[in-house]
This record gives structure tokens, C-alpha cells and sequence, in this order.
């Protein structure tokens, strides 16, 4: 079968779903195969876009979209593509998680390029009548013929990933002497970018609403650097505040920073203190987590109802991952009463050295209601469990997670004990060993993750964030939670 020979026109399309929305997309080639391989003339690297999911085809001035055999489809317009579709200028067209927006580009010397193409008379159709649906593999029987002063069609762009493409530049508008087909061409390519629009909306007013629009302009600009100064000032509101100071803790995280210096949200240079209330009905162990950074040794004490308890942790090279844990003792808590933890600086006279502490958060965990024999039995279960998951760490990526929670089990285990055995030392000292191991790895794959954002590798951002998932399957650990806030936060 012999194919007849077709004039390229432009196929632009603009994003106007997913990421780099706005961007515009110029293909000066007859055929633009999209999927999910470098096979492609557009990539998208996401796991619902297939390695060959669709194409968009010109064919003697006409845009045709259709599926390629995708596993989620490809949509028009919102609806499923059952074959080939003739495309009109404003149709949306969806793969995976993007969604593009058509742009019809009039071909050269086409005087009525006010409206898009519509059924021509090649196709049996006035031009004015509803679209049509081609047949898939059909080709419409008309041969264009180039006029001969025409340039030859432009050569074919690099394939191109839709996550990194560069935007184009606003064209400028349009001049005098022009074609009405050159000027309707020239406000279609200004539609398609926001600078564009704007250039349309501005060059359309006449003076005097050009001066009434710069001065409401400058006013604004004028109000939004005195809000930014008023927020910067000493006496004015601080950045990142949600609310009222919260003063009480629970089982949700509290992420506001307290303490003295930058990124703290509350400042309070000597100490901050919370309250809660200890409501359980049978015996158990509240446990604090909070994170915190910019802290020495034996600089902040955790003080509850009065009486010390020890000191905040010094900063590590994980600080700003870790996530610490205490155990209120029990001794020291008054059952369905009012209960007040107390972080102190003790070493910072106020407006001196700098500290925070962030994200806390009370958790109440039951124990079981064993003999003291018992509950000794059930800790020294948990701690060999954990030796042998620790032993075997190199083997499974998840072990190492799991013998902390092992070692974390029998801890909370033997704190429910007023007098604690000689396992109870055994079992803190390989559960701070363990903890500092596993942080030390959460901090490798976060800066793992941080490089593949700074280098825009998608791909390795993303599997940076699964292999956190799988050392860290749970959220008993901050990693686990860390990563899906990431994950949120650049639309992974």
C-alpha cells in the first residue's frame, strides 16, 4: 500500500495537568508518539502511562489522537478513546496522571483561521458541519499538494520529555500589514502561554484603562512588600504560624517548633511546657516522641510535674530525621489528672544560643497484665527475636527495622516494671545501637533522594522513596512517614 504524501503541520500541545503545568509543547512533525520509554517523541515517566500508550497524527491539515494498546486507555475530553478521533482545538486529551491540551494551528495562507478545522470537503462534509470520527487506518483520499515558493516542512524535534521541557517564548504581537491568517495564527500562539494572554488582554485596553490598571497594579505591589515587612519586622507576625501557640499534647503530632533561633515558630528562649492527661484503664507506658536540633549535651532537660527526668539528646548528623522517643515514668504520672512535661534550657540565658524542638506527640501503649516473671519472659522473647533479625541484617533489606521494633517491644515491655531487671540494660544498650544504625540509613536514602530532586531524575527520586518504604514498612519509625510527606510534597 502506497501512503500519499502529507504536508507536517505544528502539533502543539499545552499541559495543563500534572507537572510543569503551562507548558507548551511544539512538535513540527506529522506523528508524535507519547509513552513511557525513549522510544518516544514525548516520555512520561510514570507507572500509569505504558511504554506505548498513544500517538497524535496530521494528516492533510487534520489532527487525529488514538491508543496505541495502553493498559489505562487514553482519554478525549473525558471520555475513553474507542479508536482513531479527529481532534479539535481545545480538546483535552489525558495520559495517566497528564493531561494536554490541544492547539490547532491553521496551515499557511488558510484566510478563515478564526475557527478550527471542522469536516472538509475531501471528507465528503461542509466545513462548517460537526466532527468527525476517521476510521483507524484510514487516511483521508486528498493529496496536498505544497505550493512550490513554501518552505519545505521543518525537520523533526528530539524526542522530548514532558517533565523537562523548556518553556517557549511569548511570540510577539502581531504588527501591521499582516494576513488575517497570519494575525489569527499570531493571537492562537499568544493564547497558548499566560505572558501571551496577558499581551492580548493588555494591547485591547485603551490608554486611560492602561493608567487605571498600572496604578491598582503598583498599589498592590505597594500592600504586598508591606505585608512581607510587617512580617519580617521583630514586633510583627512570625513566618509559618497555623493558630494559636498550641499548649497541650496528645495522640496527633504537634508540628510547630518551639525553642530560640531560626525556623522556630514560637520563641521561647529558657522553656516551653505542655500539658496532657494519663487516661487508661489498665496498666501502661506513655511514651514521648518529638524531634529536635541545635541542642549540646546536657543543655535541655525534660522536666514532668517537677521532677527531672534527663536530658534532650545532642544533635547527631541525623538530627533533622530522627525522631526521639521517652518514657514518662510511671511513677512520676497522675492517672486521670492534669500532667505537665517541661522541656528546659538550662545552659541559654534568653536571646543567646539557638535550640528547637518539633513535631511531639503522647502515645499511650497498653501492657499486658503479666506477673513480673512474665513480663520478664515476653521482653527476653522480643530480644532474641531482635538479635537474630540484626544478625541478619545484610540479607533483607527490612531486617534492621525489624530487630528495632523487636528491641523496642521489650523495652516498653520491662518498662512497665517499678524495678527493672538486669535484661532491662542489655536490651536499652541494642536498642540505641540499632536506632543509631537505622537512622544513620535514613539519612543516606533521604540524601539519596535530595541529590535525585536536585539533578530533576524523577525516576531516581522515586525509587529513593520506595526503598524507604521497604526498609521502613511501618510508621512506628519517622523514616516511613518522612518519606510520604516527600512523596506528597513533589508529586511522586
Amino acid at each position: 500500500m502506497s501512503w500519499p504524501e502529507v504536508v507536517a503541520l505544528p502539533i502543539r500541545l499545552t499541559i495543563t495537568k500534572g507537572l510543569q503545568e503551562g507548558r507548551e509543547l511544539v512538535f513540527e512533525q506529522a506523528e508524535v508518539k507519547i509513552g513511557r520509554t525513549s522510544e518516544n517523541d514525548l516520555v512520561l515517566h510514570d507507572h500509569g502511562v505504558s511504554r506505548r500508550h498513544a500517538r497524535i497524527i496530521e494528516r492533510a491539515g487534520l489532527y487525529f489522537a488514538a491508543d496505541v494498546g495502553s493498559s489505562n486507555g487514553t482519554s478525549l475530553n473525558g471520555t475513553l478513546l474507542p479508536g482513531e478521533q479527529q481532534l479539535r482545538d481545545g480538546d483535552r486529551i489525558t495520559v495517566g496522571p497528564v493531561e494536554f491540551t490541544f492547539v490547532w494551528v491553521p496551515p499557511d495562507g488558510d484566510e478563515d483561521a478564526t475557527r478550527p478545522i471542522r469536516r472538509t470537503a475531501a471528507l465528503g462534509g461542509p466545513l462548517d458541519g460537526p466532527p468527525d470520527v476517521l476510521p483507524t487506518g484510514k487516511l483521508p483520499a486528498v493529496t496536498p499538494q505544497r505550493p512550490a515558493d513554501s518552505p519545505p516542512p521543518a525537520m523533526a524535534l528530539e524526542k522530548a520529555d514532558a517533565r523537562s521541557v523548556p518553556a517557549r517564548p511569548a511570540p510577539a504581537p502581531a504588527a501591521e500589514g499582516m494576513t488575517a491568517a497570519e494575525r489569527a495564527r499570531r493571537r492562537r500562539e499568544l493564547a497558548g502561554s499566560g505572558g501571551g494572554q496577558l499581551a492580548l488582554w493588555w494591547g485591547e485596553l485603551s490608554r486611560g484603562a492602561r493608567v487605571v490598571v498600572g496604578l491598582g497594579m503598583a498599589l498592590v505591589l505597594a500592600g504586598g512588600l508591606g505585608a512581607l515587612g510587617w512580617v519580617f519586622l521583630p514586633e510583627g507576625g512570625k513566618s509559618g504560624r497555623r493558630g494559636p501557640e498550641p499548649l497541650s499534647l496528645g495522640v496527633d503530632p504537634v508540628p510547630d517548633s518551639f525553642g530560640l533561633g531560626e525556623g522556630v515558630q514560637w520563641e521561647r528562649p529558657d522553656q516551653k511546657s505542655f500539658e496532657f492527661q494519663f487516661v487508661t484503664p489498665t496498666r501502661a507506658v506513655a511514651v514521648l516522641h518529638y524531634q529536635a536540633s541545635g541542642i549540646s549535651k546536657e543543655e535541655v532537660a525534660l522536666v514532668l510535674n517537677g521532677a527531672n527526668l534527663g536530658w534532650v539528646p545532642p544533635d547527631t548528623a541525623s538530627a533533622m530525621e530522627r525522631e526521639l522517643e521517652f518514657i514518662l515514668p510511671i511513677i512520676s504520672l497522675k492517672r486521670n489528672d492534669l500532667n505537665t512535661v517541661v522541656f528546659d534550657n538550662v545552659r541559654n540565658p534568653p536571646g543567646n544560643e539557638s535550640w528547637r524542638v518539633w513535631n511531639l506527640r503522647l502515645e499511650i501503649i497498653p501492657v499486658p497484665e503479666l506477673s513480673r516473671d512474665e513480663l520478664v519472659t515476653k521482653a527476653r522473647q522480643y530480644a532474641v527475636a531482635g538479635a537474630r533479625f540484626y544478625e541478619t541484617r545484610a540479607i533483607g533489606s527490612e531486617n534492621l527495622f525489624k530487630a528495632w521494633q523487636q528491641y523496642r517491644f521489650a523495652w516498653l515491655t520491662l518498662e512497665a516494671l517499678d524495678e527493672k531487671p538486669d535484661l532491662y540494660q542489655d536490651v536499652r544498650f541494642q536498642l540505641g545501637q540499632v536506632s543509631a544504625e537505622l537512622d544513620h540509613k535514613c539519612s543516606q536514602l533521604m540524601l539519596d533522594f535530595q541529590r535525585s530532586v536536585q539533578f530533576r531524575n524523577a525516576k531516581k527520586a522515586r525509587a529513593a522513596l520506595q526503598e524507604v518504604s521497604r526498609r521502613f514498612p511501618t510508621a512506628e519509625h519517622r523514616c516511613h512517614n518522612r518519606a510520604l510527606e516527600l512523596a506528597y510534597e513533589h508529586e511522586l
